[in-house]
């Protein structure tokens, strides 16, 4: 478990560029050296992989200057972890880290099982332009960093059960879930035409009327409302409580299970609530968490022990930027 850790704190997942790049993926990069770090390059190839998501979701983003911007600092940040990548690995060449056939063999069928068929896998290698023996020689290249890590770093973070339970204390927001509501809704749109004869606050009001006078919710949904699920008779189903926008939520969870609000105006339109059920909030009992509370103070310590051996790391380190 703890190796594991270290290895995500250290390397991403390999075939992360399987849903970012197109066809042809890396092939069409013209591959060119761009830093030395001792004895290992680091190439174009490398740093385009990596960018490319992160490219992809800032144009969804950002425009103009602040794309540009937001890229070169993106451009500076990839390169400095590329080069503590570099860093690990010459490293662990130093010390001599052997890696297993097993270990590999281990790693590439975790990765296949993502994939239907063996097929469907090699179709993949081949969209990318790796082969299985380039693909092996990463995994062995990631065991490797992430056992030097471990050697030097990993190993020395102890946590103790109290640590562990003082945390949960201290942060138990954090493992509650808040309190939900079961939720139908009619929802009359504002705008020039909701699509219903009449004004759309005389609608409102008439529907309104209708479930005083005992017509069934969901039949009016069904018949009027322009919101989510209206076929379903509005229901939204469970709720938890601060997913609704403030004026929403604070009349949903103010009511008791089988209450009807009154109609409440939002930005959208006009809305009529029914709750049909409520589910209390609840803590997240200790035993169920304290594996994955222990995972994430192992994870702040080893990142901070990792910095500072990096830092010690690059000292003594060759390391030109072209």
């Amino acid at each position: 478990m703890r190796r594991d850790v270290a290895s995500r704190i250290i390397a991403a997942a390999i075939f992360a560029a399987f849903a970012v790049l197109p066809k042809e993926g890396l092939s069409r990069i013209i591959d060119k050296i761009i830093a030395v770090v001792n004895d290992e390059v680091i190439t174009q190839r490398e740093l385009t992989w990596l960018l490319t998501p992160i490219y992809g979701q800032y144009k969804k983003e950002y425009s103009g200057k602040r794309l540009e911007d937001k890229m070169i600092e993106a451009e500076d940040m990839v390169l400095n972890q590329l080069i503590d990548d570099k860093l690990i690995f010459s490293e662990a060449k130093r010390q001599g880290i052997e890696v297993t056939d097993k270990e590999i063999q281990a790693k590439l069928q975790a990765l296949k099982n993502n994939f239907e068929t063996e097929e469907g896998f090699r179709d993949a290698l081949a969209a990318q332009n790796i082969t299985l023996s380039e693909l092996c020689d990463r995994f062995k290249t990631e065991i490797m960093k992430s056992n030097i890590v471990y050697k030097e770093v990993g190993w020395k973070v102890i946590i103790t059960p109290t640590e562990v339970h003082d945390y949960y204390d201290g942060h138990i927001e954090e493992f509650m879930t808040p309190q939900k509501a079961g939720v139908l809704n009619i929802l009359i749109k504002k705008g020039a035409d909701s699509g219903k004869k009449g004004d759309q606050m005389f609608l409102i009001e008439r529907i309104r009327e209708a479930i005083k006078d005992g017509r069934e919710f969901k039949d009016l949904a069904k018949e009027y409302s322009e919101g989510p699920n209206a076929e379903n008779g509005g229901d939204l189903g469970l709720v938890g409580q601060g997913q609704m926008i403030e004026e929403l939520d604070g009349v949903i969870f103010s009511l008791k299970p089988g209450e009807v609000s009154d109609i409440v105006e939002s930005p959208v339109g006009y809305h009529i609530f029914k709750i049909t059920t409520r589910v209390p909030a609840s803590t997240v009992e200790f035993e169920k968490v304290k594996d994955e509370i222990e995972d994430l103070i192992y994870k702040k310590r080893i990142s901070k022990n990792l910095k500072k051996w990096l830092r010690e790391l690059r000292k003594d380190a060759y390391i030109s930027i072209k």
